[in-house]
């Protein structure tokens, strides 16, 4: 039987050195040694993703205090910022957008805290969609017969967009940032 990705077992196995940090009892704080430690490209790829399902899940317990769920959520964002280390932005932008995301909607916006700082996601989010709005427009409507990659970029945008949608209706502003995501987001039902 396959060996379950949470079980106690040596980190090293998983492409860590040195580290012994077993999930499923592990501590936030162990956990944030463990990232802080195992630095870019020394830890690999499916144990980055264990961290961030693992920190995902604990940012979504409510029992717990909120400061500790924020940090858990922060903790995701580190384990999506070294899983993507070698490049792939934009699928680490809508990662990293769905959990920024959920921080607001649990724990409102905050201008001096960075990651739920929604008018900053969403500069991020458009810094990152790689068109501009009129060549999405266009692409949306012939997505069918496009080649695959440009098929698959705009999958990625509706990917980062789509994260949005939960907050949509805190994008009340009338700064250029606001109204062009308010924009990109009426051509979601449109994307691939």
């Amino acid at each position: 039987m396959p060996e379950s990705p949470f079980s106690e077992v040596s980190p090293g196995a998983h492409g860590c050195e040195p580290d012994q940090v077993g999930f499923p009892g592990a501590s936030l704080e162990a956990l944030e040694q463990f990232l802080q430690k195992a630095g870019a490209g020394s830890c690999s790829l499916e144990r980055r993703e264990q961290v961030r399902e693992l920190a995902v899940g604990r940012m979504q317990r409510s029992e717990l205090p909120d400061e500790d769920r924020l940090r858990w959520g922060r903790l995701a964002l580190a384990a999506i910022s070294g899983k993507y280390a070698d490049g792939l932005t934009q699928q680490a932008m809508a990662e990293a957008a769905h959990v920024r995301v959920y921080m607001i909607r649990e724990f409102g916006t905050g201008d001096a805290d960075a990651v739920r700082d929604l008018s900053a996601l969403c500069s991020d989010i458009l810094r990152h969609l790689g068109v501009s709005y009129e060549v999405a427009v266009r692409l949306s409507d012939e997505w069918r017969a496009a080649p695959r990659e440009q098929m698959l970029h705009l999958r990625r945008i509706k990917n980062m967009l789509t994260a949005l949608l939960p907050v949509r209706a805190l994008l009340d502003g009338d700064d250029p940032v606001t109204r062009e995501t308010l924009v990109w987001l009426d051509l979601v039902p449109r994307l691939p």
